[in-house]
């Protein structure tokens, strides 16, 4: 195991169907990535600009967004050479049943739910870009000819391990600035509770070529 993913709480792990369905349909899978990228990058920004005097706040998700920003732009461009097409946004049915679970009772309980959701939605993608680095990874002998009879490419799990990592700091950053704002206790009770259903949503959501 990675030192990023002893970091990660998920409560239940990606199964062998979505790596093999990403595999079979990688372009697809890049362009969901891209598309993941821009909105993270464009969320990080909406949280900048509806809490404009919190200074915590705009510091913190300003930097999220430059970073979420360069990972479309390397994506962008691995789609670009590779020729893909690319068509409009697809809804992302994992995140939205995220925000199903978001309590709406009050401005701070929505703030603090919303912030739990980022952090383990950057989890869940630190935890699948870790697992399609593994299944990038040829594992012949560098002394011998190749007999992978999967799709590999040392170069893309070099990315995709570098992005696990990267995804797994912006789960600590989200939840270290629910905890600044909130207090570790509300925060702890909040998580517990969208672990259980983030579980839940994994595990019975449909099984695409995509992030999530």
């Amino acid at each position: 195991m990675h030192s990023y993913e002893a970091r990660l709480p998920l409560r239940a792990a990606t199964g062998p169907a979505w790596t093999a369905a990403v595999l079979a349909d990688f372009p697809a899978f890049l362009v969901d990535h891209a598309a993941c990228e821009r909105k993270a990058a464009a969320l990080c920004m909406s949280f900048a600009g509806k809490y404009v005097h919190e200074p915590l706040i705009v510091e913190t998700m300003v930097s999220l967004a430059r970073e979420e920003l360069e990972h479309y732009q390397q994506v962008y461009r691995l789609i670009v050479k590779r020729g893909i097409p690319i068509g409009a946004d697809e809804k992302d049915p994992y995140v939205q049943e995220l925000l199903k679970e978001v309590r709406e009772a009050d401005p701070d309980t929505r703030r603090l739910d919303r912030l739990i959701v980022c952090a383990l939605i950057e989890a869940r993608s630190s935890e699948r870009f870790g697992v399609l680095a593994r299944a990038l990874t040829c594992s012949c002998s560098s002394t011998r000819a190749c007999t992978c009879t999967t799709f590999t490419d040392p170069g893309l799990a070099a990315f995709y391990d570098d992005l696990a990592r990267g995804e797994a700091g912006h789960y600590v950053v989200f939840l270290r600035l629910a905890e600044k704002l909130h207090g570790e206790t509300a925060t702890a009770a909040a998580l517990d509770r969208l672990l259980d259903a983030e579980a839940r949503i994994v595990g019975t959501g449909p099984v695409r070529p995509a992030v999530h």
